[in-house]
């Protein structure tokens, strides 16, 4: 175990006051992960509050304490020992609690290969399927039992990061950390009901749209939708469409999808999805953003039709030349414009 993991176990076996955050626009494994984490916490005697940058999304309120999640940063940073830090690759997306540098030790828990080490102390194991599985191992070592309401909170965080344990990043270790945590007795049909079907009537229908104006390349291995400000706005918030990035990369000839969300007047959000060995990670980084070599996102400024004729162009120069899809009698395939990426 390294010098940092053993410091990071021994502060948080010492108890007090925490401060626990994790990336702008929480998902799944953030929420779960920082939920487990404040149960571990509590367990062992001491006290965690969680802020982040917005209210927790609506399909993961059903985690424990998840309804309680702040998102105003402290007034004084007097009550705490330390911050952790979960989930989050980059400093600057930590909800603006490292922007300025806090009074206190940063602890600096991920899973994301990406990140540099930003923390006071850093436990970044990039083979976690997620950072929930790296809290599961943190718990173990502490010897708080990963069983009820934690165990639950755990296997939420490792099945939302492994796309239902689709993704590359469902590992060998990642299966026998949930089988672990369903042996525990927890309910993991209830928790894919609650994360995956429990879908508002208006969420369906604004998807309906959006699928219906999917998109390809003449060769079918790019594929994406596009959501403009208009219907994101009908959803309860924007996080329940996080995963419709992976709808186009269900098509039969895609190896990599976009999903195009237009967030703010010039700003775009760009969720993108791949298969077997293409890194999205990497095609990310050219807008400043980053994740996984089959999931990753970014932010992009422009109008939503300027940027995805950008994203698209540098996609098809990115994947390399490829041989014309088939197509379904009548059904023409949109050849995207020239660009370069949009700078964040």
């Amino acid at each position: 175990m390294s010098r940092d993991r053993a410091r990071i176990l021994a502060l948080l076996r010492a108890g007090g006051r925490f401060l626990v955050t994790s990336h702008v626009n929480p998902d799944g494994d953030s929420v779960a992960s920082q939920c487990a984490v404040r149960l571990i916490i509590e367990r062992l005697g001491g006290r965690a509050d969680i802020v982040n940058n917005q209210p927790v999304p609506r399909v993961y309120r059903f985690l424990p304490g998840a309804p309680r999640f702040g998102t105003s940063r402290p007034r004084s940073w007097k009550p705490y020992v330390a911050l952790l830090v979960l989930d989050c690759g980059d400093a600057r997306r930590a909800s603006g609690l490292l922007e300025p540098r806090p009074p206190v030790p940063v602890l600096n828990i991920d899973h994301h290969a990406s990140n540099p080490g930003y923390g006071d102390l850093n436990w970044i194991d990039p083979a976690a399927s997620s950072t929930a599985e790296i809290v599961h191992g943190l718990a173990v070592a502490l010897g708080v039992r990963p069983e009820g309401r934690l165990a639950e909170a755990l296997y939420t965080g490792i099945l939302t990061d492994t796309g239902s344990f689709r993704h590359g990043n469902a590992t060998p270790r990642a299966f026998r950390v949930a089988s672990s945590l369903v042996g525990t007795g927890i309910d993991p049909a209830r928790i894919a009901q609650r994360v995956y079907e429990s879908v508002p009537y208006e969420t369906l229908r604004v998807l309906g749209r959006t699928l219906a104006g999917l998109q390809r390349t003449p060769d079918g291995r790019i594929a994406w939708i596009r959501l403009p400000r208009t219907d994101l706005g009908r959803l309860a918030s924007a996080a329940e469409s996080e995963e419709w990035a992976s709808y186009p990369r269900s098509l039969d000839s895609a190896v990599l999808s976009v999903c195009f969300k237009e967030t703010a007047p010039g700003q775009v959000r760009l969720s993108f999805r791949s298969k077997g060995p293409v890194d999205v990670a990497a095609l990310a980084a050219r807008w400043g953003g980053g994740g996984h070599r089959n999931a990753a996102g970014a932010t992009a400024r422009g109008s939503l039709a300027a940027v995805e004729r950008s994203v698209i162009a540098a996609a098809v120069q990115y994947l390399g030349p490829g041989r014309p899809a088939g197509r379904p009698s009548g059904q023409t395939a949109r050849r995207p414009s020239a660009g370069v990426p949009a700078k964040r």
